[in-house]
């Protein structure tokens, strides 16, 4: 009954928890991305220091670049800004964010027991802003996204033949990449569902964005 609980609360995708759009927005010719924010006190990993400052910076270079790459793939060409790079081409998007929890977890408790053991844990929100006359910005959205790993047995609770196969699985599709991954997939396919309702002519086929609780709801502008 624990390790069936255990395996019912794990996850081993990111969902949007919550999302407010604009009732009609303004499809871009391209889209911005800056390198998301971290709350220091809510990123917990194995690392302290210089080491912890390197680990954040990369986690959010490399995710800002998995999410520049995949909305380019699946809506419009992207491409990443630095923090402080002002914008002012009206046709634009701009994506900022901020991960509100990056938990890292146990590897080794996700490869050998699973169920939910161990698991990772991202979270974050998202600002999707349409660039106005003289670089002002517009907020078209508001995003937050939820989720880790793992769910899955670990290589403890696999055949003998199975162990090893299922460890190496766990090691490769579990872990704090896999969760950038997965949350610039999510990112990427609720943009892409939006745009697609309005007809927008997408570089890749429409998407949909697999949602947590409450349906997405609609809301005003919001100039900044």
């Amino acid at each position: 009954m624990l390790l069936l609980c255990l395996m019912l609360g794990g996850c081993a995708s990111v969902s949007v928890s919550r999302q407010e759009w604009s009732s009609k927005v303004c499809v871009p010719d391209k889209i911005l991305v800056r390198p998301f924010t971290v709350d220091r006190e809510k990123f917990r990993v194995d690392r302290d220091g210089v080491d912890l400052d390197v680990f954040e910076k990369k986690f959010s270079a490399e995710f800002a670049d998995r999410l520049a790459e995949r909305l380019t793939k699946h809506v419009r060409p992207a491409m990443v800004i630095s923090m402080n790079e002002k914008v002012k081409d009206p046709k634009a998007w701009l994506i900022e964010g901020h991960f509100t929890r990056v938990h890292q977890g146990s590897r080794a408790l996700r490869s050998l027991v699973g169920f939910g053991l161990g698991a990772t844990k991202t979270e974050a929100r998202v600002d999707v802003f349409q660039v106005a006359a003289k670089g002002s910005l517009i907020r078209v959205a508001q995003l937050e996204t939820t989720g880790g790993s793992n769910a899955e047995p670990g290589a403890l609770f696999s055949s003998p033949f199975g162990a090893v196969p299922r460890l190496i699985t766990n090691v490769t599709t579990s872990g704090l990449a896999a969760d950038a991954r997965r949350t610039a997939r999510t990112i990427t396919a609720a943009i892409s569902e939006k745009l697609s309702a309005q007809n927008a002519e997408l570089a890749g086929r429409p998407l949909r964005a697999k949602l947590l609780g409450s349906l997405p709801s609609q809301s005003d502008q919001s100039t900044r």
